[in-house]
């Protein structure tokens, strides 16, 4: 049996003892230790291949952990009092221990399938065939435009939420001066495609990718907004990694630290502001932990609502979306309505509070433990197929514009996810149209290589 085998062997072997057996006697230290281990074991599988951590399904399942176990871990190595930016009181609920058993299967279930989808150690990059002069030119214009289309839309919600002043108003302010529009989330996706489209295209194009994203992201992380630019950086560097641009592994470490701490400096400014000193808004990596961490919570309150007998959602809040279209343009039903639970992320912000959403907690609301198992399983699948997708320009650009969401999703609801692939698809699918006049490229530009 090879190393491969081995550990593919164990995490079915954890797969079905999580399913089988309960954890409602574990204590917090205990779950940090269970998810952790099982956690490692996953990645041991992942990382292997071409493009290690940097890997589309080792990048997730990464992501993934930080933002489901990192409250555990900051509790089981600090105890209750270490973190106390948050109320934290909901973990000692009773239903932290179906949350994080769940989890652990989930996270299971996305290794076993995405390892298989993507053939064990994913596709290995080659020589870099030499693009179409018209195709290359089409995902710059695309990269460009997306970039100021974003941008455009990013710095009008600024300023239309007060400018500077929200610098020292906090996080809140922006995002309820945003949301009455709209707009916003289609602005931080375009800037986010538009960067990876702008890397995967090379040259100039990818050095302007990377300044307008670096403008965007100080801006948007002194604001506080912290998931608008976490995501669509690790989304970048998948995809400087497919572009044969080497991450050193001090670089990996170090950025890591940075951006823990940034992380605890956007908890702040998201309370409020720039108010506070700044020796009181340097927080530690494991606060930063902990407050991504606080992911977990989504899964713990939908088992405490089925623990009460509240029926299953069976499907409803993952095809939401475009069912509120069908009833927008037809009248069905009357249009849809101006608070709909059928909305993962609406359905918990009433009930709950602001707390996001994850992939875990949104299939056990639909199906039970058959939905975490099928969800993350079909996550895994997608992300296991990004894992063969060509190292070419236009294909790395096709794994970041299915990617991103993908990563948006791991602590957000569902519904937004379809309408973000096929965007992304749709810009590169302008991108991919042949004309008559198309060239190939000459090679000795080396247009799209490292």
């Amino acid at each position: 049996m090879n190393r491969r085998t081995a550990v593919s062997t164990a995490i079915v072997l954890v797969a079905v003892i999580t399913a089988t057996v309960p954890m409602t006697s574990a204590g917090i230290p205990e779950l940090a230790a269970a998810f952790f281990a099982a956690w490692t074991l996953c990645l041991a599988l992942l990382v292997t291949g071409a493009g290690g951590i940097y890997r589309p399904s080792a990048a997730y399942l990464i992501l993934f952990g930080f933002f489901h176990g990192g409250l555990l871990l900051s509790i089981g190595l600090r105890g209750p009092d270490g973190f106390t930016a948050y109320d934290i009181s909901w973990i000692y609920d009773g239903y932290t221990p179906e949350a994080v058993r769940f989890a652990i299967l989930g996270m299971a279930a996305f290794t076993i399938v995405a390892d298989r989808a993507c053939g064990g150690g994913g596709t290995e990059p080659g020589a870099v065939p030499p693009p179409r002069v018209a195709e290359h030119s089409r995902l710059v214009i695309v990269s460009m435009s997306c970039l100021l289309a974003g941008m455009g839309i990013f710095v009008v919600a600024v300023a239309d939420a007060g400018g500077l002043r929200l610098l020292s108003g906090g996080y809140l302010s922006f995002v309820q001066a945003s949301e009455s529009t709209g707009t916003l989330g289609y602005g931080t996706l375009l800037i986010g495609l538009g960067a990876v489209f702008g890397v995967a295209a090379g040259g100039l194009a990818r050095m302007v990718a990377w300044s307008t994203f670096a403008v965007y992201a100080t801006v948007a992380f002194l604001i506080g907004s912290r998931g608008a630019v976490l995501f669509p950086l690790l989304t970048l560097l998948v995809v400087e990694v497919r572009q044969r641009h080497r991450i050193r592994p001090l670089w990996t470490v170090a950025g890591t630290l940075g951006v823990l701490t940034l992380i605890g400096l956007v908890r702040q400014t998201r309370l409020t502001g720039f108010s506070q000193p700044w020796g009181s808004l340097l927080a530690s990596p494991l606060d930063a932990l902990a407050e991504m961490g606080y992911s977990l919570r989504p899964t713990a309150v939908v088992v405490g609502w089925h623990s009460a007998a509240e029926p299953f959602r069976d499907g409803t809040t993952l095809v939401a979306v475009p069912l509120r279209f069908i009833e927008k343009i037809t009248g069905w039903h009357g249009g849809p309505p101006d608070y709909d639970d059928r909305l993962f992320n609406s359905e918990i912000a009433e009930r709950v509070g602001p707390i996001g959403g994850s992939p875990i907690a949104e299939g056990y609301h639909n199906f039970g433990i058959a939905g975490v198992v099928l969800l993350m399983a079909a996550i895994g699948l997608v992300v296991g197929r990004v894992d063969r997708i060509p190292w070419t320009p236009c294909g790395n650009a096709l794994a970041g514009a299915i990617l991103l969401p993908l990563f948006v999703q791991v602590r957000n609801s569902f519904a937004p996810v379809p309408v973000q692939l096929a965007l992304g698809l749709l810009l590169l699918w302008l991108v991919r149209v042949e004309s008559p006049r198309d060239t190939p490229h000459p090679a000795r530009l080396g247009v799209g290589g490292a």
